[in-house]
């Protein structure tokens, strides 16, 4: 078996397209903005259309973004709590500094 990374490289650890549970919070509120766009579209005249169009789009473009700052911002965040522990390792083992051994 390959380390994370390796499987990571070899596109065996998906980041964007999840399969989700039918049933699940996700896909109840996937169907429910399906059908809110759905009933949007017929009280809409059909000229209006493109407007809700360009909207959805333009919000999923918004989302995107969103999420992609996130992952990276927490990713960071781990990475940084990760190079602490081990920054502090050394007052994990017997003599090491401490703040009781005036570390």
């Amino acid at each position: 078996m390959r380390n994370i990374l390796e499987e990571f490289a070899h596109g065996n650890i998906p980041i964007e397209a999840r399969d989700f549970k039918r049933n699940s919070r996700y896909d109840r509120a996937l169907k429910q903005v399906v059908a809110n766009e759905m009933k949007l579209l017929e009280a809409l005249d059909l000229n209006d259309h493109g407007t809700l169009t360009d909207y959805s789009e333009a919000q999923l473009e918004l989302n995107s973004l969103t999420s992609t700052d996130r992952f990276v911002y927490g990713y960071r965040l781990g990475v940084l709590m990760t190079m602490e522990v081990f920054n502090g390792k050394d007052s994990l083992v017997i003599g090491g500094e401490s703040p009781q051994n005036g570390g």
